[in-house]
């Protein structure tokens, strides 16, 4: 089954729309069964699938290290892969840093519809896609 790439949101999104958009980049890379997390399933990540729980940083700063430790931290207890999505930049330790956990961050722009991969694994799947669960 073919999936359409995301469609740009040129106002934009709030928390919650963003969730929504990184879901759809998710489900567009391979990941098919990816949903957003609900009730107290939310205090540890955004989304999951049955291979990948990630997070989504909707904010316009810069990602620093804290929250690569915490998704390496929480993906490897139940042996899935762990994503980044943000809006805003990494520090290059931060980058380092997921280099070397593991950790795919992903770079998405609402306004034009695109994703960037920000380290190696997140170069990697926006290249060649998710392994679908």
């Amino acid at each position: 089954m073919e999936v359409d790439e995301p469609s740009p949101r040129p106002f934009g999104v709030s928390a919650e729309e963003a969730i929504e958009l990184c879901r759809e980049w998710m489900v567009y890379l391979g990941a098919r069964d990816t949903v957003a997390s609900t009730g107290q399933a939310r205090s540890l990540c955004d989304l999951f699938s049955a291979r990948y729980v990630a997070w989504v940083d909707n904010g316009r700063g810069n990602l620093d290290v804290g929250p690569i430790e915490t998704a390496a931290t929480l993906a490897a207890s139940d042996g899935r892969s762990p994503l980044i999505f943000l809006q805003g930049g990494v520090r290059p330790v931060a980058q380092q840093r997921a280099d070397a956990l593991g950790v795919a961050l992903l770079n998405y722009h609402a306004r034009d519809g695109s994703l960037a991969g920000r380290s190696e694994l997140g170069r990697e799947a926006v290249k060649s896609g998710l392994a679908d669960g």
